[in-house]
């Protein structure tokens, strides 16, 4: 049980952190944009600004709110038990890392399938999306290998 509100507690000082910045992002970002060196406003489309705002919006009430419930969890001790029985419950646990090799794999067929179209008829689209799948393979290639040598 300690540990798990050990692992709560920085938890929260790692969103704090996470809160902090991206504030300061949005601050600097929205007053010092053009001045950065980043693509100019008038040339980014609106599509893309939006979604630049969304996200940062969205990841700052998500840090916010998962701040505020773990707050919660600790002053509730039975809350946080039954918290760390969730997190350590072996069903569920199973279910997330077949889940996740499931949409990795399709994830890399789908970018797979992806390259090869579009290496048909947009070179730009194609390195973006070739660098992309390489980096994806990569990674799968070095969490094979660490928890190869780990387990």
């Amino acid at each position: 049980m300690k540990e798990h509100k050990k692992r709560i507690q920085r938890e929260n000082r790692l969103l704090w952190v996470g809160i902090v910045l991206l504030a300061v992002f949005i601050v600097v970002g929205g007053e010092f944009w053009n001045e950065l060196g980043f693509l100019h406003s008038y040339q980014m489309t609106d599509r893309a600004r939006q979604m630049q705002s969304i996200l940062l919006f969205g990841f700052l009430v998500y840090f916010i709110i998962r701040l505020v419930m773990n707050k919660k969890k600790l002053k509730n001790p039975f809350q946080m038990e039954a918290d760390s029985r969730r997190q350590q419950d072996e069903r569920r646990l199973l279910v997330g890392e077949k889940a996740a090799k499931l949409s990795g794999d399709l994830t890399l067929v789908g970018l797979t399938l992806a390259v090869f179209v579009t290496s048909l008829y947009n070179m730009d689209m194609f390195n973006a999306l070739y660098y992309t799948l390489l980096g994806c393979v990569l990674l799968r290639a070095g969490s094979w290998f660490y928890y190869s040598r780990k387990y």
